[in-house]
């Protein structure tokens, strides 16, 4: 039998041997692969690179690169993302007119607070029926609130005072410097001017306890108040409970109320108006069964 002389496999993707064998080192010739060069045209210009050049090799340091040094009247050259004078523009400086012009267009607050003044005065002179009366009150009220002040002179400034702002009372009330007039009215008067001041704030102590100013007029009458003018500042809450105690201003009062002024009977009055409508609707009946 005659022995068939054995064949390489080769798939269809194998490269031949010369195409396999282009890229590597050929032994007979002992040259390796040179790849082509960039061919510099005679009489062109020479590229060269932009921050350094390479300089002759020196003794003892081979090729050490050097940065080349700046001469007078090279150009720097301009960068893509800095251009020349528009990033680096200095401020210039202005004049004095243009400083005069911008210090003139801004007020002063020395004149700006006098102006304000002047406002608030002609404001409160255009109404004429309590400005006197409260610029005087006020000026009582200085003496009359210090600790030094005698007693016989104490009494003598309240009765002043007392004659100044009797049926004036509810209209001066709000206010912020009149309320401390009120207040120390209350705090250092006797039974006869308490009395009279409360006859005359006694239908309107739901919107003085709302209000910022005049809440304190209510709780010095709780504080310096007698019984029956305690019992009747807890029963106007009747029936405003639940608005009040939402109320930032009123809800303090209505502590102070529940906390330290009212008796058994006044706080489960109070707390009934949180029970809900079922709670006041068998209260009603039990007291219509009650009276038959």
């Amino acid at each position: 039998m005659e022995v068939k002389a054995k064949q390489k496999f080769t798939g269809k993707g194998t490269k031949t041997s010369q195409e396999k064998n282009r890229f590597y080192k050929n032994n007979d010739s002992g040259s390796s692969k040179t790849f082509p060069r960039k061919v510099v045209k005679e009489g062109g210009p020479k590229i060269a690179s932009k921050n350094f050049q390479k300089s002759a090799t020196k003794p003892g340091k081979k090729g050490v690169k050097q940065f080349k040094t700046k001469q007078q009247g090279d150009k720097i050259p301009k960068n893509k993302f800095q251009q020349a004078n528009k990033f680096n523009k200095k401020r210039k400086f202005q004049p004095d007119g243009k400083s005069d012009e911008s210090a003139a267009k801004k007020p002063k607050w020395d004149d700006f607070k006098k102006k304000k003044k002047e406002l608030k005065q002609s404001r409160q002179l255009s109404d004429r029926t309590n400005y006197d009366i409260v610029v005087r009150a006020k000026q009582i009220w200085e003496i009359l609130r210090r600790k030094d002040c005698d007693k016989e002179k104490r009494v003598k400034l309240m009765s002043d005072l007392q004659k100044l702002i009797q049926g004036k009372i509810k209209t001066i009330a709000f206010a912020h410097d009149s309320t401390r007039v009120i207040q120390c009215y209350i705090q250092f008067g006797n039974e006869e001017q308490r009395k009279q001041a409360f006859e005359e704030l006694r239908d309107d102590l739901v919107e003085l306890s709302k209000a910022k100013y005049s809440r304190n007029i209510v709780k010095k009458f709780l504080m310096y108040g007698g019984k029956p003018q305690i019992a009747e500042i807890i029963r106007s809450f009747k029936g405003h409970v639940r608005k009040m105690l939402r109320h930032a201003e009123a809800s303090a009062i209505v502590e102070y109320a529940y906390n330290d002024k009212a008796i058994l009977e006044q706080r489960n009055m109070l707390t009934e108006e949180l029970y809900g409508n079922t709670f006041q609707l068998y209260k009603q009946i039990t007291q219509l069964w009650t009276k038959y």
